[in-house]
Order: structure tokens, then sequence, then C-alpha cells
């Protein structure tokens, strides 16, 4: 047989070889986890080009909307759906996986131009906890990215999350994740996330790049088309195979090929962008000699990495691979070079067949521990919950679940410590799994549709200080077991159906003054029976309590005249400017409107007046269902005028919120313009906190959720509205109080839109109220988000001290609220700033985080001051702080159920978490 059949024989059997190595790695999948995202539920679809078969993302994730890319971008992309995700900050995709193994995790984003905004998205991308990277797109019609990354899961799961960063919404097209030899790619520590991988070995006319099932760990190799003009490719025929217990398996179509320079003189330069020029970076240079060397030919090669000689002479083996990989900390600037050059006495220039790039990632963030993730998934599956339990329950702290409280100090993995699943709509029985949250200190599955027994198992929450279990119908006997758990202080077993007697155990520790505990409204009980009262709150329907300006009487009778001259100008003018006021605007809003004879009807003809201000008279109304009404009504001597009724009824009507006052209707008839809003029964902040002690004064739990609420409706306003609504006129008479004490904010009038979304001033004349004005504001004319904040700052200041943003001291000086706080403030004197009328009935810890977050607030510059997202998040913590033990009402209970006076010591450390504002806090062992 002559040489050239033998070559054409062993070409035909290596094409042979080749393809059945083809079709058994299109079936040979085994590791391999495909997700398409936002396909059907029970559906799937395989890959024409790679053979992959793709399942539905629905038993992955339980949020997040099905959407289709349109029919122009499919024929270009196997990914012809994505879930998108409008709703909430974080969503998470739960894989199982194998621990200890190593896994390249890919997540591809093809926009498709699936929401037909023309926009260019922009999120994070989450790998539990933890930043994996950000993804961004060039424009819509180019917009398709992965993002990859090689790690060893610590769990048998791991969680993919995406995070509306508050530009455009999220959205995923498929997840894949591959099974990677462990001896592949180590690192000493973190996990590695792609830069770049090449076959530099590719010319323009071999396509789009290699993956499965030409390499069977299925990793994407582009084309490496920068330096064209400088290099020239070499290949071979022959199959360039990876040994068994190569860790790596390169696929041998794109070791066969490589990359050497054009002229002799030159070096194969490669010059690539570094994401983060403080990072680590591995490179991993693949070789292979593809040319058959004659005895006077050799290639010997140097490596630098950035000017430095990292490697050499080597000299590639022939048709087998060498890899080659370095950890490097490049410091110069932001790019990289890694050079091959050929050696003194080498005949031949360098190659390079192939080259990948990995950025060091160090996941800093701990997850929760296991045990108790597994406590609460299995709760939230139990319960059907929904909220914002997404991805790991206390990590980041920017994103903890919603009534969860964690301890993030004292152990290696954050612990739950609380749980708060009041009002949640619980059914059946309680979750035997609570019992494994082994650390939690307070549990509240209060008001809910709990039957069944207390579990035995609650006996090894051996760490429980409050239980609160009360609203519910629970039956059966109360559990002795109560009375041994060691920390146990507050028991709340109100409103169920127990039977049987109360434990001789609960009966000693509420006797000595060890245990709080509330058992009314439990009518089967056969002895000892303590009802411990909550105080409440009177609800009053009539507020008439019209402010009294005194003005100087110099100042009138320098004024009287001209008023008089201007009266019939201003009389003139706003008749004309009601006329030409053209509703148009308004029969685009969904608001009722109302003739003048009907506002005289809602009203009874004005007979109950409920308040006044600048804008005119609010008077009580109601409507044909019954439902009353506060209707404000525009005089002829308003302040305001028509310029600002518009402006607040063009506001209310777009931006509803449970914490802004809802606008009913309207009224422009004539020269009468009045607003219709919903009846808030409780008056405004104000009143509230200038009630004297003869009256019921607000408690510091109720002090802290006003504020909560408060700035969840400017959280709203400046983060929730598009493009972003300022206040401008916060201030405690323009924050209304419904019959549960829910803060609702009101009064648009001066409100103001940003131009854009991003824009971050609006340059306007100076408007508000004095004392709660910003100051930088008032300087400079540039209106911002922080000019609420700085008012919220204030706001906050009184409810905390009781006092009035402007106040007079003991000489009848008037004096800021911040003037006064400062002196205190510096040496924290708590009980001198917090109002005295709750005589000492609140947390050290959560008084002065909310005192140092006021301070933050009303900073005099608007940098100083915190986002009001973050002011909210900091606020929660307070209040969550409060939320185990409410020590008003415990205080106000054993006044009402004990004639003795008996002291307490608690075991309770105050668990407090340092919050983005960068405050202190401490451990408060006592409570007051």
């Amino acid at each position: 047989m002559s040489w050239t059949s033998k070559q054409l024989l062993f070409l035909v059997a290596g094409f042979a070889l080749n393809l059945m190595l083809l079709v058994h790695s299109r079936d040979d999948q085994s590791g391999f986890i495909n997700i398409a995202c936002g396909l059907q539920a029970d559906s799937s679809y395989s890959d024409t080009d790679t053979g992959i078969k793709y399942i539905s993302d629905a038993t992955f994730i339980d949020t997040g909307e099905s959407q289709y890319t349109w029919p122009s971008y499919r024929d270009e992309s196997p990914y012809g759906s994505v879930r998108s995700f409008p709703e909430g900050a974080r969503n998470c995709y739960k894989i199982n996986v194998t621990r200890g193994n190593k896994y390249l995790i890919r997540a591809s984003f093809e926009f498709g131009n699936y929401d037909g905004q023309d926009k260019i998205p922009e999120f994070e991308l989450h790998l539990g906890p933890n930043l994996w990277d950000t993804v961004r797109f060039e424009n819509p019609s180019n917009a398709y990215t992965y993002k990859e990354l090689i790690y060893v899961p610590l769990r048998k799961y791991i969680h993919v999350c995406l995070v509306n960063t508050g530009s455009v919404v999220p959205f995923i097209s498929a997840l894949e994740l591959r099974p990677l030899p462990n001896a592949s790619y180590e690192t000493k520590t973190g996990s590695l996330a792609l830069v770049s991988r090449y076959d530099t070995g590719q010319t323009p006319d071999d396509g789009a790049g290699y993956r499965y099932p030409n390499d069977i760990l299925d990793r994407i190799w582009e084309d490496y088309y920068s330096n064209l003009d400088d290099w020239t490719q070499l290949n071979t025929s022959s199959t360039i195979n990876s040994e068994p217990d190569d860790p790596y398996q390169l696929p041998s179509l794109v070791m066969s090929t490589a990359s050497t320079p054009k002229h002799p003189s030159d070096s194969l330069s490669i010059i690539f962008s570094l994401p983060d020029i403080n990072a680590e970076y591995h490179s991993y240079l693949h070789f292979a000699e593809v040319e058959r060397l004659q005895l006077n030919q050799s290639r010997l090669q140097y490596i630098f990495m950035n000017g430095s000689r990292t490697i050499g002479p080597f000299s590639p083996p022939y048709l087998s691979r060498t890899t080659i990989y370095s950890t490097n900390t490049w410091t110069h600037g932001p790019y990289a070079n890694i050079k091959i050059t050929r050696a003194e006495n080498s005949t031949l220039l360098p190659i390079l067949n192939a080259f990948e790039i990995y950025m060091v990632k160090h996941f800093a963030e701990a997850e929760t521990s296991l045990e108790d993730v597994d406590a609460i998934s299995y709760i939230k599956s139990t319960y059907k919950i929904k909220r914002n339990w997404q991805g790991d329950p206390c990590s980041p702290q920017d994103y903890v679940w919603r009534g969860v409280n964690c301890n993030y100090q004292d152990f290696e993995s954050p612990r739950i410590i609380s749980l708060n699943l009041s009002w949640s709509g619980l059914t059946g029985e309680i979750a035997a799994s609570i019992s494994n949250l082994k650390m939690i200190q307070s549990l509240n599955l209060s008001s809910s549709g709990l039957t069944g027994e207390i579990p035995a198992s609650i006996s090894n929450l051996i760490m429980l200080q409050s239980l609160d279990l009360s609203n519910n119908s629970l039956t059966g006997p109360i559990p002795d077991f109560l009375s041994k758990l060691p920390y146990l202080i507050v028991l709340n077993l109100e409103k169920n159906k127990f039977t049987g007697s109360v434990p001789v155990g609960l009966i000693e520790k509420e006797k000595n003054g060890f245990l709080l505990l509330s058992l009314c409204d439990n009518a089967h009980l056969s002895r000892h029976v303590s009802c411990i009262l909550k105080k409440k709150l009177k609800k009053k329907h009539s507020f008439v309590i019209p402010k009294v300006v005194s003005i100087a009487g110099i100042f009138i009778l320098l004024l009287v005249a001209a008023a008089i001259c201007w009266w019939g100008f201003k009389r003139k003018r706003q008749h004309e400017m009601m006329k030409n006021f053209k509703p148009n605007w308004l029969v685009e809003c969904e608001g009722q409107h109302f003739a003048y004879s009907e506002i005289v009807k809602i009203t009874n003809d004005f007979a109950s007046i409920i308040g006044r201000g600048g804008f005119g008279t609010v008077y009580l109304g109601t409507l044909t269902n019954e439902t009353q009404v506060a209707v404000k009504l525009l005089n002829s001597s308003s302040r305001q005028g028509s310029k600002e009724f518009k402006n607040e009824v063009e506001l209310l009507m777009r931006a509803r919120h449970r914490n802004l006052v809802s606008l009913v209707g309207y009224c422009n008839e004539g020269e009468t313009m009045a607003l219709v809003y919903e009846y808030v029964a409780n008056g405004n902040l104000e009143q509230h906190l200038s009630a004297d002690v003869t009256q019921d004064v607000l408690t510091w739990k109720e002090r802290l959720q006003i504020a909560v609420d408060t700035t969840r409706g400017l959280e709203y306003l400046h983060n929730g509205c598009k493009p972003p609504i300022v206040h401008r006129d916060l201030k405690t008479s323009n924050i209304l109080l419904n019959e549960k004490l829910q803060a609702k904010i009101a009064d648009f009038g001066l409100s103001k839109v940003l131009s854009t979304e991003s824009a971050t001033h609006v340059s306007t004349a100076a408007k508000g109220t004095f004392g709660y004005l910003d100051p930088q504001y008032c300087n400079t004319g540039w209106l911002n988000k922080k000019s609420d904040v700085y008012s919220f700052g204030i706001v906050l200041l009184e409810l905390i001290t009781g006092r009035a943003a402007i106040a007079r001291d003991e000489e009848d000086v008037p004096i800021h609220i911040c003037q006064w706080m400062c002196p205190k403030f510096k040496s924290m004197e708590i009980e001198s700033i917090v109002d005295s009328r709750l005589q000492g009935s609140y947390f050290n810890a959560s008084a002065r985080k909310a005192i140092e977050i006021a301070m933050a607030c009303a900073s005099s510059t608007a940098i100083q001051r915190p986002d009001i997202t973050v002011v909210h998040n900091d606020l929660k913590e307070c209040l969550e702080i409060e939320m185990p033990f409410d020590i008003t009402e415990i205080v106000e209970r054993y006044d009402a159920s004990s004639s003795s006076s008996v002291t307490m010591t608690s075991h309770i450390e105050s668990q407090t978490n340092t919050s983005s504002l960068g405050m202190l806090h401490e451990n408060s062992n006592s409570l007051h």
C-alpha cells in the first residue's frame, strides 16, 4: 500500500472515529443542567446546533413572568423565551447540585426586545448572597451576553439571583451548569469568572466559535480576530486527543489549529482590558505542536506577562496538549499584555492554540446557617409564604427576608434569631420545622388561622425569649414544657381555644415576676386566666384645631394698605386664571369629577370644619355610599392658588400608595376649586405629639411605625414614581394618621417632579415650611430627594423628643430642634433626648439607633444624608428591636395585672446590626 493510500485510510478512519464520538457525545449530557428561562411549564426542546435538551425553569423559581422575544430575533438565537422580574428587588433560582464538585455556571441573556420598549437593561447578577457581575448591554439591537463562573458549591444547592438596581426590569434567557473535573482550573481561594476564552487558530471563515458537542465540557470558544493582520494560522488534520486523566479535556477541533506571527521578527501579543485592576487573574495558555518538525527545526518560546518573563524556554509537544497557567495581579493600569516570543536558538516562530483569562472572585458574604435555611425553607413551603422570601434568608443584609431578623456577629454563619409571621394568613398546624430554628429568640405566629395543639417540638427552642401565638384557633392543653424554657419571659396565648388548666410552672414564673403571661379570651381554661390588657389609643373623630398665626401689629399696619389695593387685583387675576384653567389634564385622570352642587351636598352645606390651612378650609363630608371624606376648598384669599391646586391633583392622581393620602376626586367649576380626599380619622401627627400628659401619648413603638410608614411613602415618591417626585413640604402637620395609626403623607401642593428618572436635582425658588426646609436648598435653590430626607430628619427628631421643630427655650428664645440636639447628641444623653412622657418604655439600643438616623438625615449638606431607602431599612431594624418585646405594653400589662412591685431581670441581649449609615449600636440588658 502506498504512503498516499495509507494517509487516506488514516484520514477516513479518523473522520469515522470523530463522527462516532460526536454522535455519542450528543447523547452523553450526564451532569448537564440546562434551563430555558420563561419556557412553558412541563415543556422542553432540543437545540438544533448542539443537541442539548433544555427544560422549563418553572420548577426552579416561583416568581417572575414568562415572556417571548420578538420573532425577528428568534431566527438568530436559540433563546425564544425569557423570564422577567417586574416585581421584587431580588428574585432567585434554586438549583440542586452536588456539594464539593466543580461546576461551570453560565447565565445567558438574550434581550430580543421582549418587552417592546427598546430600552437597554442593566441589573445585577448574584450567586447566593454575593455579587457575581453586573449585566450590561451595548444597545438593544445587539443585546446578548453571557456570564460564566467556575465555582465549587459548599452546599447541595445554589441560588442564582437577578437583582433590580432601579433602571430596567431584570430578565434571563438560560441557566446552564456543567460539571468539571475537580483538578481543572484550580485556585487557592475564590471562584473564577470568565474574562475571555479564545481559539486563536480559528479564522473568520470557520464560523461563530465552538461549544458542545465539540467540547464535551461545553465551554464556548470564540474566534480571536484581533491580530488577523499580524498573525497567520497553522493546522493539522491529525486528531489531538486529551489523555483520559487530562483535567482540561480540550477539544481537538480547537487544539488542531494554532496562530504564529507573519513576520520573523514578531511575537504573539495579547492585550486585554481588566474589569478590576485590583483583582487577581488566572491565565491559561494552551499549546500543541501541529507541525511535524524536521531534525534541523526547533520551536522554543518564552512567555512574558506585562513585560516580565514568566515561562521558558519551552517547546510545545507534537499533537499533545500542554497548558501553562499563571496567577497574576496586574498593576500596570486597566490593560494587561501577554507576549509569546521566540527563543534565541529557535528556528521557528512561537505558536499559541488557545487561551483563557479568568478573574478571581472572592465571595465574602456568608450564607445563613444551613440548618436555619432548611428550616425556614420548609416553613415557606408549608405555609406558601410569598413576601420577599427569595435567595438566602439573612444575606446580604439589604435583602433580608421580611419578618426575619438575624445575628451576624456571634456565629460563623448568620443565624435566624427572630421570626414574625403575624397576620400572614397561616393555616393548619404549627410546622414542626420551626423547632429547627435553634437560635431563635422571638417567635410571633399571631393573628392567623393556626389550628391543633402546640407541638412538643417547640420545647427544643431553648433560646426562646418571646412566644406569641395569640389570635389563632389553637386547641388542647397548654403544655407544661413552656414553663421549662429557660429564657422565656413573654408568652402570649390570648384568643385561642385552649382547654384544661394552666401549668403550675407558668403560674409560678408569672407570680415571681419572671414571665409576662397573657391567656385571656380562652373560654375553656379552667383555672388562673391571666389577662394582660393592652392600652389603646382613644379614637377621636373631630379635629377642629385651627392654627392661630399671630403677626406683629406694626407689620400689619405696614401691609394693610397694600393688601387693600392688591386684593382687588388678585381677585380679578385669579378669576381669569380659573376661567382659563382647562380641565383637559384632568380628563386623563381616574379621579371623580364633582359638580359644585355635589360638594355642597357632600359637606351638608359646609357644616363641619375639621381643619384650616394656607390653601383654605377642610370640611367633613359624606358620599352617597356613606363613605366619609375630607373636602379641601380653595378660598379666594388662598396663598396656594390654582397652580398648586392643579399640581396636587396631577400628582395624587398618578401617585397612589398606602402611605399617601388618596384623592377621591375634585371640583373645578367657576370660581370653586376643591379636592376630595379619603377621610383620615386620627388627625395629623403634630396634634398627637403636642398632646399633654393627660391625653393618650404615642408609644415608642407607634412612633417608630409612623416613621417607617412615612419613609415607605417617601421611598415610593423618590424611587417608585417615574420620574421621581420631591414632596418639598414634609412636616408633622402633613402626616395624617388613620384609625390604626398608619401614616399617610398629605398636601402635595408644593411638590416637584424631577425632569427625568436620572435627574439629580431641579433648580427652583425655595418653598416649604420654616424649620423643615433643607438649608442647602435654601442657599442654592437646588431641590433634590435629599431635601425631603432633611425634612424627614426633623420629623423623626420630633417623634423622638416630643419637641416641635422650633420651640422656645427657658428664656423664651426660639431654638431649632437640631440646635437643641447637638450637645445632647455628642454625649448621647438618651434619657434627656427621648420624650419624657414615654417614661423610659423603650430599648436603649432602639432609641440610640433612631437618634443616629435622625441626625444623619438632618445633616447640613445633601451628600452627608442617606438615601430614603437606607433610612427606611434602618428604621425597620429599630422597630424590630422593639418587636419581640413590646415594652410599653409589657409595663402597662404588668401594672394592670399585678398588685405588687416586681423588678424584672432580663437575660436578653438586644442584638443589633451595623447599619448602612455607619451607626454605632449597643447591647442592652435592661428593659428601659
